[in-house]
């Protein structure tokens, strides 16, 4: 009886180790993959600030190169890339003071209009000389040279 409690407290002594050994590889395992994790959200930050700060040099390079861009060429680029205008003939000159004369022919009103527009708001543009010719004028109702009444039937 006496041997009988000693191996019984022995055997709980080595269950109870191999559970606790087993509950400590598991814990090892939980925080290998919560670091592997931890590694994974580090890459996708990374990946992400590095993308923006791409976008952001990229951005910048576009802005510094329009900046370059003298008025006369955001005025023409402005210009000849508008689907409204791209049938039209528009000759670009720069004047004193920052002011643009735009010079040739346009389909209709509504591209001329279009392109005063765009040149006046374009950056460094001070006002615009308007030489353009529209193609087709816009209609323009008569006016009635005398009223009918008709009366009502009875």
């Amino acid at each position: 009886m006496r041997y009988g409690k000693w191996i019984a407290g022995f055997l709980g002594l080595i269950v109870g180790g191999a559970v606790a050994g087993t509950s400590l590889a598991q814990q090892g395992v939980a925080e290998k993959a919560g670091e592997t994790l931890d590694g994974v959200g580090r890459g996708i930050k990374k990946g992400a600030v590095e993308i923006g700060d791409a976008v952001r040099r990229r951005f910048e390079g576009v802005r510094g190169e329009v900046s370059r861009m003298g008025v006369h060429n955001r005025v023409y680029s402005r210009l000849h890339w508008d689907r409204a205008l791209n049938t039209s003939k528009i000759e670009v000159h720069l004047l004193k003071g920052g002011e643009v004369l735009l010079r040739g022919y346009v389909p209709d009103e509504e591209a001329h209009q279009r392109a005063i527009t765009l040149t006046r708001d374009t950056v460094d543009v001070a006002g615009v000389v308007d030489e353009l010719v529209p193609l087709v004028k816009p209609a323009q109702t008569p006016a009635p040279t005398s009223s009918i009444v008709v009366p009502k039937a009875r």
